[in-house]
């Protein structure tokens, strides 16, 4: 960014500092490398009566590796949220404390937030097949598939070929792609691969691969006959 652009936010959060002008030049600082500062304008938001202060200040912890902050930075702003915001910020906490540490306690927060953030569909479903209600866990994910979430669509394609339905699974993986999943071309690479479709499976590859999907990358590279093995979650 531009200093004289980062001047302009800085200028604007001084001159009327409110949750506006501090979110941009939150954004401002973060796209600058000036992780501290950036840090200092969510605290002064907060100060200033502004939640998304503490759910920006969350985000910022939970990229530079501050887990644990993050989690309780986010679980502080929850009372603080209105209706329209609050489910969002139950999604990510529930995402953080399940993707991140595997916490159980993250269900109520995914069942509160899974409508508002597409990851925390796919959590809440992971969730429950762990927790032994595999059926619940299934019909979460094609809630979200019918609510055309891409999220879902990847592994509930991956439970159809495990249930024996690969029709339905290639169909999903297809769909998943058309949407700008890169990573259910390579699921459905190792789906036909599996089934003796070598052709089509090197095409798939290549799609994956042309995607930005490193395992597809890495498998062109190393110029590997044996054909892919490992889906991807």
């Amino acid at each position: 960014m531009d200093d004289r652009d980062l001047e302009a936010f800085a200028r604007a959060w001084h001159e009327r500092p409110d949750g506006w002008s501090g979110r941009r030049y939150t954004d401002a600082l973060v796209d600058a490398g000036r992780l501290d500062e950036a840090a200092a304008v969510c605290e002064a938001m907060w100060a200033l009566g502004y939640p998304a202060g503490l759910t920006d200040l969350a985000w910022l912890e939970r990229d530079r590796g501050a887990v644990d902050r993050a989690v309780a930075l986010m679980r502080r702003a929850l009372p603080e949220l209105d209706d329209e915001d609050r489910p969002l910020a139950e999604g990510v906490l529930g995402h953080w404390l399940w993707y991140l540490e595997h916490d159980a306690d993250a269900e109520p927060h995914l069942r509160a937030g899974c409508a508002a953030y597409p990851s925390a569909r796919v959590d809440l479903a992971g969730l429950l097949r762990a927790t032994g209600r595999a059926e619940e866990g299934r019909g979460v994910l094609e809630a979200g598939v019918a609510a055309g979430e891409v999220e879902s669509m990847l592994p509930l394609a991956n439970l159809l070929d495990e249930e024996g339905d690969p029709a339905r699974a290639e169909a999903l993986y297809r769909r998943a792609y058309e949407a700008g999943d890169a990573y259910s071309a390579w699921n459905l690479a190792v789906m036909l691969d599996g089934r003796g479709r070598r052709e089509e499976a090197s095409a798939w590859r290549w799609r994956a691969a042309q995607g930005g999907d490193e395992l597809a990358i890495r498998h062109l590279a190393d110029d590997e006959d044996d054909g892919p093995a490992t889906l991807r979650d």
